[in-house]
């Protein structure tokens, strides 16, 4: 998929995702007359350069800015996984990803609002019952939380 600033995104799997932006932007003389004119393309090939007004370009950058805070949320959204990864391995505790349709299948109010829950089996190994597709930022928050609870109470 590609929006009109020219960022794509691949959702091949529900935690793959692919961005890419692309704004060129220039002031040309005409060879013929001389006379000046804003260009600019979206493409990375260039093959929608053309003239564009001030308000258009300016609607292009702002999309664009859409763009780059879309960049800024794939790298918090990775630093979370790996603060997860590195959380887990350093509390010894195992994450198991449920998933939500059976949760709503016993209580869909309470699947709704059920983020991360504990439980110890009866070899005294720990594991944290995550919603499978869950956000990793709201992720890592929760099973933090149920962590510093869990050994809180130990």
């Amino acid at each position: 998929m590609t929006n009109h600033t020219g960022a794509s995104v691949r959702a091949d799997h529900p935690t793959e995702r692919s961005l890419s932006l692309s704004l060129e932007a220039e002031v040309m003389a005409d060879a013929d007359t001389g006379r000046l004119a804003l260009v600019a393309s979206t493409d990375p090939q260039l093959s929608d350069f053309a003239e564009t007004s001030p308000a258009r370009l300016r609607q292009m950058v702002t999309a664009a800015r859409a763009c780059l805070a879309e960049f800024e949320r794939l790298a918090d959204e990775q630093e979370a996984r790996d603060t997860l990864a590195a959380l887990l391995a350093e509390q010894d505790v195992a994450m198991i990803e449920a998933p939500l349709d059976k949760l709503m299948d016993v209580n869909d109010d309470l699947a709704d609002r059920l983020a991360c829950w504990a439980m110890e089996s009866p070899d005294g190994r720990h594991y944290v019952i995550v919603p499978a597709g869950q956000d990793p930022i709201a992720r890592v928050a929760a099973v933090r939380r149920v962590i510093e609870d869990m050994r809180g109470a130990s």
